[in-house]
């Protein structure tokens, strides 16, 4: 069995191409037979990526849309195994019925279907399940804010399960604590699959995984080289939205900081020599500049923006969208795991997102030889998995340098 996704190309009455709001079909070929499956979107034609079968990035709610197209895959996918042990060979009828089975309902999204879930469970909950159920929303939002993880329903697994426990460790969360937060992530995710709106299963494993700390595939970070990270830096750039998103990055890479510890500095917080994070309820940090950090902020130290912030404001999705660009536009393609699935390798610009910043630092300290103590004072990393995780990196590449020798 084989899918394509393609875009409808048709003209009008005048004969010219038709561009506007067209609709997107999935194509299911197995056994000598086409199936043509409508998806329900409806874009733009300069909006469809053909060779890479998804909507562009640029595209308003692409993250949405090529979310829905994985999941019809998915189903197809689905379908197939569940016809394959038939002795006779399925027809078109036959994989039709079994694939509007399985398919998905449209819900928009991973946080469109558990709004949809706190929505509908209001009326009936108590307001102690209600205000826990929205704090589980915000905590999640945080997380993707913060992590850069793609949240989505096809990411729900072990790889997921790991950065999501490191998270709320690294904020002071016991393990109690963390498993409530998966009860609740569980019990959304079963609803989503019952109301249809889910069809992957990987998530059933996490009590399993948290029973069994250490036996999930070892998570994979992603980072740029430090070629890579100068190319970015130095790259000229004419357009005002990339070059910011440029400058918040790299000074990332070059702090340690966290996305949204830098999207809260404010003019206070930043010294000549070093920058001040404050953490509400916990003890600040400090943390020295480099030159390259320096220079990135004294481009903004005159300029002004609300709330009285030291840097321009930028949504994560707009750093996502833009690093991507750029990265894509400076051929950063080396082929790195993909962060939802190991065993897949992806061209680096593919995955790129503001949460690789403190991953590069803590890979170039490392490389530095700089304690791991202090690179847990820089970026407030207490995770000793993702320090070793790098340190397991690096180490694998130093190893390959015995395969030079002779």
């Amino acid at each position: 069995m084989k899918t394509r996704f393609y875009i409808e190309k048709r003209r009008g009455k005048d004969g010219r191409l038709l561009t506007r709001s067209r609709p997107l079909f999935m194509t299911v070929a197995f056994h000598g037979n086409r199936l043509v499956v409508p998806t329900g979107i409806h874009i733009d034609l300069k909006w469809w990526d053909h060779e890479g079968q998804k909507v562009r990035d640029l595209c308003m709610d692409a993250p949405v849309m090529n979310d829905w197209l994985g999941a019809l895959e998915h189903a197809a996918g689905l379908a197939w195994k569940a016809l394959a042990g038939r002795p006779d060979k399925p027809g078109k009828a036959d994989f039709r019925r079994e694939f509007d089975r399985l398919k998905p309902k449209y819900s928009g999204g991973f946080f469109e279907a558990m709004f949809l879930f706190i929505e509908e469970g209001r009326e009936r909950w108590s307001d102690g399940t209600y205000r826990k159920v929205r704090t589980f929303y915000d905590q999640f939002r945080y997380f993707e804010q913060e992590s850069g993880y793609p949240v989505r329903f096809d990411t729900m697994n072990a790889q997921f399960l790991l950065q999501f426990c490191d998270h709320h460790r690294a904020h002071g969360r016991s393990a109690v604590t963390i498993r409530k937060i998966v009860n609740t992530l569980v019990w959304f995710l079963n609803w989503a699959s019952g109301c249809g709106y889910n069809v992957y299963t990987d998530y059933r494993g996490f009590y399993r995984l948290l029973d069994r700390p250490g036996t999930a595939s070892p998570s994979t970070s992603v980072s740029l080289e430090w070629d890579e990270l100068m190319r970015l830096y130095e790259h000229p750039l004419e357009e005002p939205r990339k070059e910011r998103v440029r400058d918040l990055f790299c000074l990332m890479c070059f702090t340690g900081l966290r996305f949204a510890e830098v999207g809260h500095l404010t003019r206070e917080d930043i010294g000549t020599s070093s920058l001040v994070v404050r953490k509400n309820g916990r003890d600040d940090r400090q943390v020295p500049l480099n030159d390259r950090a320096a220079g990135i902020i004294e481009k903004y130290r005159h300029r002004y923006y609300r709330d009285n912030l030291a840097l321009p404001p930028v949504s994560p999705v707009t750093v996502n969208k833009y690093l991507r660009l750029l990265a894509k536009e400076l051929d950063l393609n080396r082929e790195v795991p993909d962060p939802a699935n190991n065993a897949r390798k992806v061209p680096l610009y593919e995955v790129l997102t503001a949460g690789a910043g403190v991953q590069t630092f803590i890979m170039q300290a490392l490389r530095l030889d700089i304690p791991a103590a202090v690179i847990t004072a820089f970026t407030g990393v207490k995770s000793d998995r993702r320090l070793k995780s790098l340190q397991q990196e690096i180490a694998k590449k130093q190893m390959q340098k015995f395969n030079q020798i002779g």
